[in-house]
Formats: C-alpha cells, structure tokens, sequence
C-alpha cells in the first residue's frame, strides 16, 4: 500500500513538474512570437494536464500501470542523461607556426579595385588564381547598399553604423601615459573583469598571447598595407555581447545586419576604452576592432579564455548564448592570469547535428568530418560561398546562428535545456532531437 503511494505521488509530481515545463514553454514561445513551437506547446501542455487530471481522479488497473511505467521511464531517462558518454569530446590542436595572412580576408579581397597598387601585387605576385571569383565578386553590391534583401531604411543603419567604426580606428592604440601601477596580477585580473563587464561585455576572459592566432601581414585598415605584424603582448582580454534573438530570428534578412552591427559597434567602443584605460595605468594595450583593426583572429582567443567552444558553423559557441553573440579583443602587457578553455560538449554535439550546414542557402558549411587547418582540427567553412551569398542578398545571412539548437533565447527553460544537453552524448542527442520537434529541421528555407 505504501509502495503504491510512493508511486501515485511521485507519478503525480512529475506530471505536475512537465505540466508546468510546458505552460512555461509555452509563455515564453508566445512571448518570443515563435509559431510553431508555441502551437506544439501548448498540445502538449493540454496533454499533460489531462494525463495529470486523470490520474488525479480516476482508480484502476491502468491508471496504476500507466504511473508505474512513468516512474520507470523517468528513472531510465535521468540514468542515461547522466552517463557522460562521449562528453569528453574537446576541440584538438597541434603544434604549428604558420599563421593566416589578413590580404587573403574576403573583406580584404573585395577592396582591391582593377588598377590600384594592391590589385596588382594581390592577382599578379601573390593569388592570381583567386583573381576571375574576386572579379565576380567586385560585380555585386557591397552588402547593405544593395542585394535581395535591401531596405533603404534599415540598411541605412547597417552603413552608419559601420562608418561610425571606421571613424574609431586611429583610437585603438597609443603611448602609454604615466608611470605603472602596481597590482598582483589577480587583483588586476579582478578589476580587468569587472570593468570589461562595466562597460557592457557579457562575458569576459583572459588568454595567453599565441603568435599562431595573429594575422602574418597586415590586409585592411589604415596601417600599411602587406606591413609584417609584430606580436607584442603577452596576454588577451577576449569578451562577448550577446545578440537580440528576436532581432536574429528574421535571418537572413537585413535586420540580422542591423543588429551585427549595433554588436560591433559596442564591441569596439568596449575594446577602444578598455586599452585606452589599460594604457594609463602604464602598460601597452591595442584594442582590435572591425572596419578594419584587427591584428589577431577573434575565435582562438575566445576559445583559449574560456567564452566558448568553436562549433562547426565556424562561429565560437558559448554556454550562456550559443553563437549568438560578437567578440572583443584586446591585447596587452599588463600582467593577467589566464582562463582554461571549457568544454560543454559542443565537439560532439556538432559531429551529429548538421543543421547550420543544412540549412545554409550558400552551402559554405561542410556537413562532412573536420580537417586540420593550420594546426587546429575543425570544420572549415568555404568563405568564397559565404562572402559571395551575403552580396547576393545584401546582408550577413545569420541563419547558420538562428538555426544552431544553441541559439535559442535566454528564458530560464532554454538556459535549463543548454545545460541539461552539456550531461551527455545522450542528452545532447535529445536536445537535438527537442529542437527539431519544436523549431524544424529546417526552420526557414531560403533560396535566391
């Protein structure tokens, strides 16, 4: 008799606590304007409350069978969730020198014009097998001035914003001012930290400087053209702003752009203060921003301080955001203690979900096996197609970031379900499958 009171109770609660998950879900799904899974919900949230009902008032044979079987396949599915098969999975990097050259950028290429100094070096001396693409490329509109998804009034934003930056580059670098202040390197850590997150980064983390992760020659900007980097610094502060998902979820559309943007835009305002305030307290800091400043490839050293993991869509995932989110760097000299890179399952999770590849209109991501590129073992995305599809459509695209089960909003469930898929092989395959029940395989299917 007892027994079965343990069993009606516990049959109960856990019908009560999946009656709630999905009144819940169902909120917030209505809340983010999410069709689909709103409507699926909300089936399901009538469902269980019937389920509930039933066994709260009806007797017999069944009822009790079925609550028995409940409380078996919860036992079995909390059991398997939290055997960490295959959770050890984490992103493999071997021994190497040689370092990407910032000219071979699509940014980069998509600036040298027919009769300029770079053109001729670029096609004559150093790529001339890259020249008929590039020429094609230099045919389409530059993204946010034209393309399928143009909008005067939103694409507007797009190019001020951008031109705001291009206004910031002189300012990230400078001389150091005044004499060093004198901090054990945890406490500058500390307060390094804190003010990053002060100024509007979400996350923050420290990284030692690796040459391998710095461009070879300089591509973009105001510095020299083809001038060798030096690497200076010995320590990186990498952080991340999050992206509206609502803004997001209309890629590939301009409004991705709009928001890439804005992100940019607070990216390099947050990097251009922090190596300025970093420079007077009396060490050398340079803040690498877009439009174009950047000396160093962004990803490593996300990966390396600890902000995320690099997925197969090529962008870093993070455990609070998924890819949803842009990166910040600033190098420096000034003493720091440096983060672990984490790892939270992404490596495997990606090795089975394809859907970012999937549902890529451009087909630049591979929805085969990693390869090494430059010592790192990844998936490595045709950047000729990307560049060349955002041209076509006058934005950024973004749908590989919309689609990834990763990126769904930051409601307390969907922050509960990226945590629950970081337990095991098993999770991650049923956070997979949850996604494509409730968003679709393929959530939008665009085709220009």
């Amino acid at each position: 008799m007892v027994f079965k009171l343990v069993v009606f109770y516990t049959s109960c609660i856990i019908w009560s606590a999946i009656t709630l998950f999905f009144l819940l879900f169902t909120i917030y799904a209505k809340k983010d304007g999410e069709k689909r899974p709103f409507l699926r919900s909300l089936i399901l949230l009538v469902l269980s409350l019937t389920i509930l009902g039933v066994q709260i008032f009806l007797e017999g044979f069944y009822v009790q069978l079925f609550q028995y079987i409940t409380l078996a396949l919860f036992l079995l599915f909390a059991l398997i969730s939290a055997i960490p098969y295959r959770n050890t999975h984490t992103l493999k990097i071997y021994p190497s020198k040689e370092r990407f050259d910032e000219r071979d950028v699509m940014f980069a290429r998509g600036e040298y014009r027919p009769g300029t100094k770079k053109y001729r070096i670029y096609y004559g001396e150093l790529h001339p097998e890259k020249k008929e693409f590039d020429d094609r490329l230099r045919e389409l509109p530059e993204p946010c001035e034209g393309g399928a998804f143009y909008d005067r009034l939103l694409s507007s934003i797009c190019c001020s914003e951008f031109s705001f930056i291009s206004k910031l580059l002189e300012y990230v670098d400078g001389g150091i001012e005044g004499d060093m202040v004198e901090l054990t390197p945890e406490e500058f850590t500390e307060h390094i930290k804190w003010f990053t997150k002060y100024l509007g980064a979400d996350l923050v983390g420290i990284a030692p400087v690796e040459e391998r992760y710095f461009y070879s020659h300089v591509g973009r900007g105001p510095e020299e053209w083809g001038r060798e980097i030096k690497v200076e610094h010995k320590y990186a502060i990498s952080f991340a702003v999050e992206m509206d998902y609502m803004m997001l979820s209309h890629a590939p559309r301009i409004h991705t752009t709009v928001e890439s943007a804005k992100k940019y835009v607070e990216v390099a305002v947050i990097a251009i203060i922090l190596a300025e305030y970093i420079r007077r307290l009396g060490y050398s800091a340079r803040a690498h921003i877009s439009e174009s400043n950047y000396q160093a490839i962004l990803p490593p050293f996300a990966y390396l301080a600890g902000i995320g993991e690099l997925g197969r869509l090529g962008y870093i995932i993070t455990r609070e955001f998924g890819p949803r989110v842009r990166l910040g760097l600033v190098t420096t000299n000034l003493p720091l203690i440096t983060d672990k890179p984490i790892s939270f399952g992404v490596q495997d999770m990606c090795s089975f979900c394809t859907k970012c590849a999937d549902n890529c209109p451009a087909q630049a991501i591979p929805s085969g096996e990693k390869t090494v590129v430059r010592g790192v073992e990844k998936w490595q995305l045709d950047y000729e197609k990307c560049y060349y599809y955002w041209k076509k459509i006058g934005t950024d695209c973004g749908l590989c970031m919309y689609t990834c089960p990763y990126s769904r909003g930051t409601n307390p469930l969907q922050n509960l379900l990226r945590r629950f898929s970081t337990l095991s092989h098993f999770a991650r395959r049923f956070y997979l499958w949850w996604d494509d029940f409730f968003y679709g395989k393929y959530p939008r299917r665009i085709i220009i």
